[in-house]
């Protein structure tokens, strides 16, 4: 019974998405473990693999082919993964193309029998489609983004009296493409979110060496709305979202630690602000955690490898009124 009443809140909530603007709600599972852990806090934090569904800009510092994934059993019920590459061109580009995939397979339908007033109608209606068994349908729903992005470099000049300040400022597009199988409708959608980061390199402008990096993020996702047409005929207008962030990192010159301490708001949800914490020890293990609009989540990562590669193998949890939700994910960098 929980698991048919789990499944109708999936399939009525997608069914609703019609109606309402949230059809891309799919895709705030995630698209990395290390995103998740750190709460989706990542508008602010470059070389992230995983961050380019927050923010496009997110992968423009990586310097190798990449590739990654990621699988979640969401609920012990619905299925979710994904699948993603990168490259790195010779003038300084970044490019990839990310496969999402949320699906949830058989659902039985359940005839309605309310309007059958009279009660032995009802009971014997109810034993003949019991007898019968009942039909089940699947859903699903995907996206296929293309990232492009690129980092340049700027000296901010604030007059004779002060040295430059060297900016490094990653900025970066996605492209996405979504469809959706629901019961007996399909979509179709296209929408278009670009981003960028500044850096600040704080031991340049406060002249003190302990200091470290600084960054601000900010992304608009869903320009002028991401639409959604359905078989139906209707549409379903999905709106802009605008996500800022600030973001920290710290090493120590006789430690072998290094943390990151991130902040992020999102405009379809002002009065909610994530947050997110990663510890690293020896270039190895990272512990991480974070608070995404009320929920916990948190994980742990291993980095293994050389310089010619090397592999992130990546766990995170969160919890949810549903039950925690588990994600395994992997990233190797070629």
């Amino acid at each position: 019974m929980k698991k048919f009443i789990t499944a109708f809140m999936i399939v009525l909530s997608v069914l609703l998405s019609q109606e309402t603007s949230y059809g891309d709600a799919f895709l705030n599972i995630g698209a990395s473990s290390r995103s998740v852990g750190l709460g989706r806090s990542v508008v602010a934090l470059p070389q992230n693999v995983g961050g380019y569904l927050i923010n496009p800009a997110a992968t423009a510092f990586l310097s190798n082919n990449t590739f990654t994934g990621m699988y979640v059993n969401q609920f012990e019920l619905a299925e979710y993964y994904t699948l993603g590459f990168s490259h790195p061109t010779k003038n300084g580009y970044q490019w990839g193309i990310h496969g999402l995939n949320l699906s949830v397979n058989d659902i039985f339908e359940r005839p309605e029998v309310k309007n059958i007033t009279d009660l032995e109608s009802r009971r014997d209606s109810i034993r003949a489609l019991v007898a019968r068994g009942f039909n089940s349908f699947n859903t699903r729903e995907s996206a296929l983004i293309i990232n492009l992005s690129k980092s340049v470099e700027y000296n901010l000049d604030l007059g004779w009296r002060f040295a430059e300040i060297p900016l490094k400022i990653p900025i970066g597009i996605n492209v996405k493409l979504l469809q959706k199988d629901l019961y007996k409708v399909d979509g179709t959608g296209i929408g278009i979110d670009i981003g960028g980061m500044v850096l600040l390199d704080l031991k340049q402008i406060f002249l003190y060496d302990w200091l470290n990096e600084l960054a601000f993020g900010m992304s608009l996702n869903n320009i002028v709305n991401t639409r959604m047409y359905w078989s139906s005929g209707k549409r379903d207008d999905i709106p802009m979202q605008l996500i800022t962030g600030i973001g920290y990192s710290q090493t120590f010159n006789h430690l072998p630690i290094k943390y990151k301490l991130l902040l992020q708001k999102n405009s379809l949800y002002s009065n909610e602000t994530q947050y997110g914490a990663e510890l690293t020890l020896f270039d190895v293990v990272n512990v991480r955690g974070g608070l995404n609009y009320g929920y916990l989540q948190g994980g742990i990562g291993l980095t293994f490898g050389n310089l010619n590669y090397s592999i992130d193998l990546d766990y995170s949890f969160s919890n949810h009124d549903l039950g925690n939700v588990h994600r395994i994910g992997g990233t190797i960098y070629l």
